[in-house]
């Protein structure tokens, strides 16, 4: 499924799990991955689109479901988590967005915050002044 297919609500949750890929351990997710703390992540929506929403993504095998043990629960709940092939989705859509939307820019929707490490050419840049500008007196 193209990235152009996803409808904004789609794209919402791909990075939304995307954000949360990292907090499910072993035995126990987080609260986030159920759909009660989809919905309640997102208050604005509609709890109806965003259910739709959640089977869309399954039905395209970007996400799947699962019965997991969440943290806060005594019983095992539903999740969701992505496939391979909606990790890379959801990276594609939180790098650029279709039409040269810049990421974070999606309602309800917090650009991620994790520290990466700078890539090469940019360890390779000195961090004191341009040399191309004058210093002005």
């Amino acid at each position: 499924m193209p990235t152009a297919e996803l409808d904004r609500v789609e794209r919402m949750l791909l990075i939304h799990l995307l954000e949360h890929h990292g907090q499910q351990v072993r035995f126990e997710a987080s609260p986030w991955v159920t759909e009660f703390g989809i919905v309640r992540r997102f208050p604005d929506e509609p709890s109806d689109s965003l259910r739709r929403a959640l089977r869309t993504l399954e039905m395209g095998r970007l996400i799947y479901r699962r019965t997991q043990y969440v943290v806060g629960y005594s019983e095992p709940k539903q999740v969701y988590s992505l496939t391979p092939s909606g990790h890379r989705m959801a990276v594609e859509v939180r790098e650029v967005e279709p039409g040269g939307v810049a990421p974070g820019s999606i309602p309800g929707v917090l650009p991620s915050t994790g520290g990466s490490a700078p890539d090469a050419a940019e360890a390779r840049q000195p961090s004191g002044p341009d040399s191309s500008t004058e210093p002005t007196v």
